[in-house]
């Protein structure tokens, strides 16, 4: 099951604001301290093969990897993106209650690696994390990966207005997903901007 899909069982409780702002706190905070642990194990791995003197190369390589990828969210090309067709289980939430398994969902989805990855965004950080071989700025990359993942969760309950109408919030936002690829192509595309101006001009200079 996707973030899409861990939606809707949420939003079987979402009358219970006690058990919703419980249930979403724990889904953010537990995949908030996987993901920053990835991404500074990324840093760490930078490090172990010796990237941290490599600023041309790894900035090289993510503009090249950031233009590929967006290319690809705006249909210019077409590839399936490295990841391991395996989704979260629907079934915690009868195993482990509401907040278990929020907790787990959180787990699971934060590893990035572990799970389907619908969009390239998240191999261009995890590229820059590993490359710029330093744990903090993995931690710091991938864990507002995260944060920006789980904000849809927490905007949930205020985009419908009544209980009911959040159940079908997954078929709303997928039925949304060209637009949300399309923005994901224009972010990949300000990320090799960036990449781009760095590599020409060092941040010592700007």
């Amino acid at each position: 099951m996707s973030l899409l899909g861990a939606l809707t069982p949420l939003g079987k409780v979402a009358h219970d604001w006690s058990t919703w702002s419980r249930a979403v706190a724990l889904y953010t905070t537990s995949g908030l301290t996987v993901s920053a642990a990835v991404g500074a194990t990324l840093g760490l791995l930078g490090q172990a093969v010796g990237l941290d003197g490599a600023r041309s190369p790894v900035l090289l390589g993510g503009l090249l990897v950031g233009s590929l990828l967006a290319a690809r969210e705006v249909g210019i090309i077409r590839f399936r993106l490295p990841e391991r067709r395996l989704q979260t289980e629907k079934v915690w939430m009868h195993q482990f209650g509401v907040l278990g398994a929020a907790t787990l969902w959180g787990i699971h989805l934060s590893l990035g690696f572990f799970t389907r990855i619908n969009y390239g965004g998240f191999w261009v950080l995890s590229f820059l994390a590993m490359g710029l071989a330093d744990p903090r700025l993995g931690a710091l990359l991938i864990g507002g990966h995260w944060l920006g993942k789980a904000l849809p969760v927490w905007l949930a309950p205020f985009m419908f207005q009544d209980t009911n109408d959040i159940r079908v919030l997954p078929a709303v936002l997928a039925d949304a997903g060209g637009l949300y690829r399309r923005l994901q192509g224009a972010g990949l595309l300000a990320v090799a901007a960036v990449l781009a101006v760095w590599l020409i001009v060092p941040l010592g200079r700007l």
